[in-house]
């Protein structure tokens, strides 16, 4: 291969940070067309341009449904099939409201006479009405004050309330019916649309998510509202039965908090039943099957994902024939159960819509290799970057004595032969994993390192989801413990492999990942270089910095104010006398989740003590970055920094607006 053709291969980092995915997936109640989102992954102004798409189920062209202009989201069917209505920013940017437009097409009406921030978007099952969250907007006294900057802000009062709406379509009547001073995170109709579930909190602050929140009813018409049950952590997903009797919701099955078993709960009381005990994976959705009379999950088994029918029974079976492969978000079924579609990628294979054929009789135990029904690719977005996509190789390794560890391995195609210089990317969460999907972006950066002849492994150590809870919830007591030696097993047996170069290896990851980064150059000398995004290093400053300080309480005992030491121990910074590998750190400067004091605060004890640091930070970027330049930049940063360190190519290198040499 010529220098010419390898670069004409190379996936480019305008390719990555223009690129447009596909969403929330629609099937019409009929299974004749499925809607979508199509959004880009990055913003150039400061709102988002989303559009709505449509595309036969049994194949033909795709049809832009909305123009693209504004921030058009959440398409959802009446239950007729009849209307979608969808959420705009169209009459006021940056706050949505609600309209309605034909199936064929045509002028979107109007139909809430209100704009905000617009969530869950939802018809009830006989079709009267729309129903939405929506966060309790400003009042004209509120505004007054901020436009004459008399707006001093005391924490934890004031809060602005996320409440059910519902929208009479026909007379465009609109009220809200969830009680004041009550935070709804989620809801599910009734199939008798009188009645509606919510999942609530007693405050918006999203702290709560970890803490005990209930699951309320709400009688839509009279508006009485009683508590049905309380649970740890959020009821994730709520579905009800087909007779009104039941509902069903993702829950933590151990420690941690987190939705990876279903459970159900009979509405007049009891304790909860799992219906996936044991299950050695872990459920990241739950919906409907024909109106409720069974459920469908999209679970993680290993880094695969796989959909089944479940009964309310606990009886599992196989719903889709890709048992390969992620499905990104919730997967939409026909109102008669028998076409599906969703968003699905694997490793070489870029997000699209897919659909399906429901299977009849596939029993989970006999399942494997059974003809399931077609699999239909319904859109092909980024067949270029397709064409360019490394190959992904599954692993398993060996850890401590008996300790099986997952993950996958991105190698370079073309010429490159190993050993290979190599970065390991670890995942966020903890409670996350890396799956076969697509990994090519500002925030997962395999595909672009491979494509410069880089291999990169994605490990799944303890603490990972995928793996059943006994694995999810193997970090207490134990933080940067058990992962931290999972990850380096991994790295390891590449060298031994023969596929990794052991003078050129580097670490890196972002949030969770940014905060082990930072633990292992505090531990070994083995890596060349380290990129540390969005990370912590001090584990007591950030439990009182972030916004969900509960969380902690997933891995330790108690907090750290009632007892400092298990956090100071793994924190980072204790140690960071120890670091002897350059590093790159980069935070959004609005980040709330983990504030950008943790990279401030690393950075200063590395410069005072001489180590090789650079520190970059976002203006207006939170924990996810928005903007196109800010994701271009980071990726061409991170890039070039790995290419300096571990000597590969990077031709985008010269592009840097300041110079990335070591200070």
């Amino acid at each position: 291969m010529t220098q010419k053709e390898s670069l004409s291969e190379l996936l480019t980092i305008d390719e990555l940070v223009t690129m447009r995915r596909p969403s929330d997936v629609q099937i019409s109640p009929d299974g004749k067309l499925v809607a979508y989102v199509v959004r880009p992954v990055s913003r150039e102004g400061e709102y988002w341009e989303t559009s709505i798409w449509v595309v036969p189920f049994d194949g033909g062209e795709p049809r832009q449904f909305t123009s693209g202009l504004w921030q058009d989201e959440q398409p959802r069917w009446s239950p007729d099939g009849r209307l979608l209505a969808f959420v705009s920013d169209r009459a006021e940017r940056g706050k949505a409201s609600v309209y309605v437009m034909p199936r064929d097409g045509g002028e979107a009406i109007r139909v809430f006479d209100q704009s905000g921030e617009i969530t869950e978007l939802c018809w009830s099952p006989d079709g009267r009405y729309v129903s939405f969250l929506m966060v309790e907007p400003e009042t004209e006294e509120e505004k007054q004050r901020r436009e004459r900057r008399d707006d001093a802000r005391i924490w934890d009062t004031n809060w602005k309330f996320r409440r059910l709406w519902i929208l009479d379509v026909a007379t465009r009547q609109a009220r809200v019916v969830s009680p004041s001073r009550v935070q709804v995170w989620g809801y599910a109709w009734a199939p008798d649309s009188r009645r509606v579930a919510l999942a609530i909190s007693w405050s918006p602050r999203f702290d709560d998510l970890f803490r005990e929140t209930a699951v309320a009813e709400l009688q839509v018409e009279e508006g009485s509202f009683r508590e049905l049950f309380r649970v740890r952590g959020l009821a994730e997903d709520l579905v009800w039965s087909a007779d009104g009797e039941w509902l069903a919701y993702r829950g933590p099955a151990g420690r941690v908090i987190h939705g990876e078993y279903v459970f159900r709960r009979h509405i007049a009381g009891g304790e909860a039943e799992c219906l996936t005990p044991n299950y050695l994976g872990t459920v990241e959705y739950l919906g409907a099957y024909r109106g409720g009379e069974q459920l469908v999950i999209v679970g993680y088994e290993g880094v695969n994902a796989r959909i089944y029918r479940l009964g309310w029974d606990g009886e599992r079976r196989l719903l889709c024939p890709r048992v390969e492969g992620s499905w990104h978000g919730p997967v939409s079924g026909s109102a008669d159960g028998e076409r599906w579609a969703g968003v699905w990628s694997d490793g070489e294979h870029v997000p699209d819509v897919w659909g399906w054929g429901a299977p009849h009789d596939i029993s989970h135990e006999n399942s494997e290799g059974a003809p399931l029904g077609d699999l239909v690719r319904l859109t092909q977005l980024h067949a270029e970057i397709e064409a360019k996509l490394c190959p992904v190789r599954i692993l398993e390794w060996e850890s401590d004595p008996g300790i099986r560890v997952q993950g996958l391995l991105i190698v370079p195609r073309g010429e490159a032969r190993p050993p290979y210089p190599l970065v390991v990317q670890i995942h966020g969460g903890p409670t996350s994993l890396w799956a076969n999907e697509f990994v090519g972006s500002w925030h997962d950066w395999a595909q672009p390192l491979a494509s410069r002849g880089c291999a990169v492994l994605l490990p799944n150590p303890r603490g990972s989801t995928g793996r059943g809870t006994e694995w999810v919830n193997a970090l207490f007591g134990d933080v940067a413990g058990g992962e931290f030696r999972d990850v380096l097993a991994g790295v390891e047996f590449l060298v031994a492999q023969g596929l990794a170069d052991p003078e050129r290896l580097g670490v890196s990851g972002w949030s969770w990942g940014g905060y082990l980064t930072a633990w292992t150059v505090t531990q070994t000398d083995r890596f060349k270089a380290a990129f540390m995004g969005a990370g912590l290093c001090n584990l007591i400053s950030d439990n009182n910095l972030g916004d969900i300080p509960s969380a902690n309480l997933s891995y330790f005992p108690c907090t750290p104010s009632e007892d400092p030491e298990p956090y100071w121990e793994r924190s980072p910074i204790r140690y960071v006398a120890r670091v002897s590998t350059p590093i790159l750190i980069a935070h959004g400067e609005e980040d709330e989740r983990v504030s950008a004091c943790e990279s401030i605060q690393f950075y200063r004890a590395l410069q005072l003590l001489g180590k090789s640091s650079v520190l970059v930070t976002y203006p207006r970027e939170k924990h996810g970055f928005e903007e196109r330049q800010h994701q271009r930049d980071l990726l061409t940063r991170l890039l070039a920094w790995f290419a300096e360190h571990l000597d590969f190519p990077a031709p985008e290198r010269t592009a840097l607006p300041v110079s990335l040499a070591v200070r």
